[in-house]
């Protein structure tokens, strides 16, 4: 049993609000400097997942100077907004469609990615090797972009989910299966297909889509709701303890062994995210990461590692 903890560490705006080149403002260095420590002193690791706003902010820096020498704790790994992130080629505001970095033309987010991947190696003194695409968009041409750069990981995959209604991708088809294409390993972020009994589970599981094709039929998503089939993300943000002991117990049954525990930087501060509105949310999150963290560890004989200690362990797809 492995767990790693991907922290989408980016700066702050209106989620609702549309996707502009100012928005680029960072205060939750400190908090989060402050939340890491405690996770690493329960003996976490953290894959901080950085944007190009949050690099080049001073609190940002703050931040990657406290943790850049504790190489066997942390790992910087690359997270794309490019809404945030040079070249602007596409003005002062993104598009919806163009937020996905994957929805670029493949020359435009090589570009993007190149820029960032050379401010992190500049600012944090290592290249990064590890990739998580801004809104999970990735596409065909992405593989192709990261392998240019010696990209090793990508944890980009939602699964179970299709964004194609926001002009996004679709990963309805995957499951929680760690592959290899195009010698880059995808470990995608642990999400589980709840149900009332484990059969039902491993039978969502198996053919990953048909959560989505039983969403879009109104009889179907209320025979969904009978059975208390849900999907949840393994993450503190909106989920008590309770579910998250729930999602790891469920993909266990399902012989999963390697889950990944996500959640965005701007939500260890009040006010932020749509997560965490108030002080006692904030508090929440906290208090939660760490007893799963402490969970994890004792109860299922769990080791913590960075995404790039990954190792191949699938055939090529």
């Amino acid at each position: 049993m492995q767990l790693s903890i991907v922290i989408h560490t980016e700066e702050e705006f209106d989620w609702n609000g549309g996707f502009f080149k100012a928005n680029d403002n960072v205060t939750h260095g400190e908090k989060l400097t402050q939340f890491c420590k405690a996770l690493i002193a329960e003996g976490a690791k953290i894959t901080f997942a950085l944007d190009y706003a949050f690099v080049n902010s001073q609190e940002g820096h703050k931040v990657i100077d406290f943790f850049k020498t504790q190489y066997n704790n942390v790992e910087f790994a690359t997270h794309l907004h490019p809404w945030v992130n040079p070249p602007f080629a596409e003005g002062d505001q993104v598009t919806n469609f163009n937020s996905y970095p994957g929805n670029l033309g493949e020359q435009l987010e090589f570009e993007k990615l190149k820029s960032l991947t050379n401010i992190i190696a500049e600012v944090c003194g290592v290249k990064p090797t590890t990739y998580l695409a801004g809104r999970y968009g990735i596409s065909e041409h992405t593989v192709t972009n990261l392998k240019k750069l010696g990209y090793k990981t990508d944890v980009s995959i939602s699964p179970f989910c299709d964004f194609t209604h926001q002009e996004g991708p679709n990963f309805s088809n995957y499951n929680n299966d760690i592959f290899v294409n195009n010698e880059i390993l995808y470990w995608p972020h642990t999400t589980s297909v709840l149900a009332i009994t484990p059969s039902l589970e491993r039978w969502f599981n198996q053919k990953p889509s048909r959560f989505e094709t039983y969403q879009k039929n109104f009889i179907s998503r209320l025979l969904m709701k009978v059975l208390r089939v849900k999907r949840q993300r393994l993450s503190p943000e909106g989920f008590a303890l309770a579910d998250l002991k729930k999602i790891t117990r469920a993909q266990m049954r399902l012989g999963q062994k390697d889950f990944i525990l996500s959640f965005h930087s701007p939500s260890i501060k009040a006010g932020l995210t749509p997560y965490v509105k108030e002080q006692k949310d904030e508090d929440h999150l906290l208090t939660v990461t760490i007893d799963y963290i402490k969970w994890f560890h004792s109860h299922n004989s769990g080791q913590f590692i960075l995404v790039k200690e990954k190792e191949y362990g699938a055939n090529e797809a």
